[in-house]
């Protein structure tokens, strides 16, 4: 065999090495990356337990990480670096984000290259069943207001006087639909906002999608009299 036949021989058998060793590093990354995706299920399912629990009210950032509060009984490890997963974007970690109103999340776990993105949230049938009852309710609480107004000549309650206590049990006070509780002042869903110079007013309710429009005085004409169970 003559020296660049040797040469030649070598580099072919090079060559096949090279090509033998490639796909099975490329597998191991993959099977590391399906570690991660198993731990980003694993993951989504602490998240959607507990936002079941809570009227799919889902949990903030600050809970989803080891000793976060998130009630998780196995928290995985980052498969690249062996320690604990934890928020980042460095392979192997995650990203973990809410939605408006906290209805919904994106939880994207970082792979070798891309990520692998999951998603939850609040059933669509479920959002527009809430809002139809939180504008049934703002309709009932302007009403109530409307009522103030006729039997104290024409002047609204103050913010402050927008309460079951201060209304009195001759009232039947909405509940909000997603806590149960009765309506109140505030910025969660189901909550309402009010305010009052005495001789006018703005009434809104928070919705999945936002902040209501905006309920005001009704006209002379128009304003409601009689009894609260008329």
């Amino acid at each position: 065999m003559t020296r660049r036949t040797t040469i030649l021989v070598l580099s072919l058998a090079v060559l096949l090495l090279a090509g033998a060793v490639l796909p099975s590093r490329a597998s191991a990354v993959s099977f590391v990356d399906q570690q991660v995706k198993a731990s980003g299920l694993l993951l989504q399912n602490y998240i959607n337990r507990y936002g079941q629990a809570r009227e799919f009210a889902y949990p903030p950032a600050k809970m989803v990480k080891k000793g976060g509060g998130l009630t998780a009984p196995i928290w995985p490890a980052n498969p690249w670096t062996g320690k604990v997963m934890a928020p980042g974007k460095s392979r192997g970690n995650y990203t973990y984000t809410l939605g408006a109103g906290d209805t919904s999340y994106r939880l994207v776990m970082h792979l070798s290259t891309g990520s692998y993105k999951l998603t939850g949230g609040m059933p669509r049938w479920l959002k527009s069943e809430r809002d139809t009852a939180s504008k049934q309710n703002l309709l009932l609480l302007q009403r109530y207001v409307e009522e103030y107004a006729a039997a104290h000549a024409g002047s609204y309650p103050a913010a402050a006087e927008m309460t079951p206590e201060a209304f009195g049990a001759g009232y039947v006070w909405p509940k909000n639909p997603r806590t149960g509780f009765p309506m109140a002042v505030g910025t969660g869903l189901g909550d309402f906002s009010y305010t009052s110079d005495g001789g006018g007013y703005t009434l809104k309710v928070k919705l999945t999608t936002g902040w209501s429009a905006a309920f005001g005085p009704i006209s002379v004409l128009g304003r409601l009299t009689g009894a609260p169970g008329d």
